[in-house]
């Protein structure tokens, strides 16, 4: 796919909150990232947000989304709960308090997500193992 790219100043996630660091509305750390758990186990919501996302948030969406080198389906997740919750993708973590059934559950909607956002930009679709990350991590 070709990466598309926008300035930050065009992303639609920029202004939505997506990179601060506080918790909205005076919840603490633990509670953001236990909101973050509850909207991706609550299949509705984010679905709603999902269909929000890859509609509303053009700009932010061809820049992440044609970026076959990260994680796109965390991005879709992350940026659903900013969009629906205010949430900013630093309460990402609370993605690790959902069980392997829920993270697997949260990921493959995500992915019917970002294969429909594909189609429409004439992209074949992914499964699930090549929907993340392209990259090595070099730890030494």
């Amino acid at each position: 796919m070709k990466r598309i790219y926008h300035t930050w100043d065009k992303w639609e996630c920029y202004p939505a909150g997506f990179y601060e660091s506080k918790a909205p509305n005076g919840m603490t750390a633990q509670e953001a990232m236990k909101r973050y758990a509850d909207f991706l186990r609550d299949d509705s919501a984010f679905e709603d947000a999902l269909k929000r996302v890859t509609s509303e948030w053009v700009r932010s969406c061809e820049h992440y989304l044609s970026n076959e080198n990260m994680n796109r389906i965390a991005w879709l997740g992350q940026a659903s709960a900013c969009a629906a919750l205010k949430l900013p993708s630093a309460f990402r973590s609370g993605y690790h308090l959902l069980t392997p059934e829920e993270q697997r559950k949260a990921d493959e909607l995500a992915l019917k997500y970002l294969n429909l956002w594909l189609e429409r930009q004439g992209e074949p679709t992914l499964a699930l193992e090549d929907a993340g990350s392209k990259l090595d991590v070099e730890l030494y």
